[in-house]
């Protein structure tokens, strides 16, 4: 699938984290999960307690993937594809 951008939602979000750990077992080659491998972080504001969502310039859209695996296991759909 082609994929030109992703959208975040962090209202949606619930920092279960499945986005960076599936993030990051594309990053090994199916091999092993890292989150410091990650292209995506989730965090949570100190001041206000909401979620932090970002995506940084690593990111791949999941080449040879149907579709980012961040969007595929992401159970509250916090994460969308724009192609």
């Amino acid at each position: 699938m082609e994929v030109s951008k992703l959208c975040l939602d962090p209202k949606k979000c619930k920092g279960c984290l499945r986005c960076e750990l599936a993030c990051s077992f594309h990053k090994s080659g199916h091999k092993f999960f890292n989150p410091e491998l990650s292209s995506t972080t989730v965090s949570r504001s100190n001041e206000n307690k909401k979620i932090i969502m970002k995506i940084d310039d690593t990111c791949d859209f999941c080449k040879n993937e149907d579709i980012p695996l961040c969007v595929k296991y992401c159970p509250f759909g916090a994460r969308g594809i724009i192609k």
